[in-house]
């Protein structure tokens, strides 16, 4: 057990591809040490964005022993446990607690034929997740690989024993202040967001927000400024999120993320085959958007620096081809 709830980021690590697409271990040694220095806890192979779903099950239970050992007990560490099966929740929970992990997180499932299913159908199959797993629980809301249920199903789901966290990913403030107000507030678990509604999620009691690195960075620099009350300062970094990673956003996650880290002297490859990683003159504008906002380096706020890289944005197209 956590000797404390987690709040703040979670780090979610992305899974680095060697250029025949096999998983760079070295690489991600490299990443969880940028993740460690700003973040709160790290999960491994847990969200759509670490392209898990590309992994076969051994190289899934592997990936998260080895990011386990490496990160070390310096943070709590969340693995991935998705999948339609319970067997297969099961069977990852159990490798999870073997490798020492603190959580799993378990993706609200669509139906395994398609579609969503009911609040019964979520409710029941969390309960049989809970009864098996030797770990606590981030049930995970994405909706799109995963189901979108009403908002009812999330407090019914925060009632259940071992579910202590959400990581919810709609970026909807009604449904965001809503259950913040009936599951953090209220004491039944730690209600965690994403990247956009980072800020606002603090300023109503929520627990913090998920994001891959280098998203890491600045979430960072808004939890440390909303802790120490510097409320312009946060906003500030809050900003950021307003046009990175969404102006490129085309190209999805992973791409964006795998080439922002670049920046930061983080190489861990490009997305895995057969999807494109961003082309050499995105590349370049996510750069220099970093660096004029101040995240590169010991950069800081400079409002009229991102009102020049905003209005520059604008004027430039983002090409995906």
């Amino acid at each position: 057990m956590l000797a404390s709830p987690i709040r703040g980021i979670i780090g979610a690590a992305l899974t680095p591809f060697t250029e025949d697409g096999r998983v760079d271990y070295d690489a991600l040694a490299r990443e969880i040490e940028f993740l460690v220095a700003d973040c709160d806890a790290i999960s491994v192979a847990a969200v759509e964005a670490s392209e898990y779903t590309v992994l076969s099950l051994q190289d899934r239970k592997e990936v998260m022993r080895r990011a386990t050992e490496i990160i070390n007990k310096r943070v709590p560490v969340i693995l991935g446990a998705s999948s339609h099966s319970i067997d297969t929740i099961l069977d990852l929970a159990e490798h999870a607690a073997a490798v020492g992990g603190d959580l799993i997180q378990v993706l609200m499932p669509i139906r395994p034929w398609g579609g969503q299913p009911t609040m019964a159908d979520l409710i029941q199959f969390f309960t049989e997740v809970a009864s098996v797993s030797p770990l606590p629980i981030v049930a995970y809301h994405n909706p799109g690989p995963g189901a979108d249920p009403p908002l009812d199903a999330f407090v019914r789901l925060s009632e259940l024993n071992k579910v202590d966290y959400f990581k919810e990913s709609s970026r909807d403030i009604t449904k965001i202040t809503r259950l913040i107000e009936q599951i953090q507030l209220a004491g039944k678990a730690n209600y965690f967001t994403t990247m956009q509604p980072l800020l606002t999620t603090l300023m109503m009691g929520g627990a913090g927000a998920t994001m891959p690195p280098p998203g890491t960075r600045i979430g960072a620099r808004v939890v440390r400024a909303f802790r120490d009350g510097d409320i312009d300062k946060a906003r500030y970094w809050q900003r950021c999120f307003t046009l990175f990673p969404g102006k490129w956003g085309a190209y999805g996650l992973p791409p964006i993320m795998k080439s922002a880290l670049k920046h930061f002297g983080v190489d861990i490859g490009d997305p895995a085959r057969p999807y494109s990683p961003v082309n050499p003159r995105d590349h370049a504008q996510i750069g220099q958007f970093l660096t004029q906002i101040g995240i590169l380096g010991d950069g800081e706020p400079d409002e009229a620096a991102f009102d020049q890289a905003a209005v520059q944005l604008a004027q430039e197209d983002t090409f995906l081809r």
